[in-house]
């Protein structure tokens, strides 16, 4: 059954695009809300160049803006974002860690379709090398734990991303 508060707010923001306080974003927002349909055949010459170019310049505030805001985002827009961080023409040319703004995105994302990003954390972080903190690793590990217990993921991912989460935490030790 496909809940109604989800699909008001979906249709509302597409009536409505929000407005951000912020060129960058509203750059990347207006460029994925244009693009969202053909995302899967983005190439380098095209639209995966330009969504580069974007996400490029962006700075520490820019990041931290982007996350402040994240609610204003439609879930597809970021599970799109997400996906592209794991393209490796965007890895060569953007250069901070997108593992680890992967992994705060997997935090924040609603959790209604979980499984579009967990099945690939362990991917992002590992080819961004990402350094993660111990209380982000905590809540990932919380996040993954309530995502079982709310049966939106399998037993099997939950064990599989909890070692992975184990396996970073026990590297932060050594």
């Amino acid at each position: 059954m496909m809940n109604i508060h989800l699909l008001k707010k979906t249709f509302y923001k597409t009536l409505f695009p929000p407005k951000f306080g912020n060129e960058k974003i509203q750059a990347l927002y207006n460029f994925v809300s244009q693009n969202d349909s053909d995302a899967e055949n983005w190439t380098m010459d095209k639209q995966l160049q330009e969504f580069i170019d974007i996400i490029k310049i962006f700075d520490g505030d820019d990041i931290q803006y982007f996350f402040e805001r994240i609610s204003l985002w439609n879930s597809y827009y970021l599970v799109i974002i997400s996906d592209k961080f794991l393209d490796n023409h965007v890895k060569t040319n953007v250069k901070y860690d997108l593992g680890k703004i992967y992994a705060k995105i997997f935090l924040l994302y609603e959790d209604s379709d979980p499984y579009f990003l967990i099945d690939n954390l362990e991917i992002a972080v590992t080819m961004y090398d990402s350094k993660i903190d111990v209380a982000t690793l905590i809540d990932l590990m919380s996040k993954i734990e309530l995502l079982h217990h709310k049966k939106l993921i399998t037993r099997q991912q939950r064990n599989y991303n909890i070692e992975f989460i184990n396996s970073l935490t026990d590297e932060l030790s050594n």
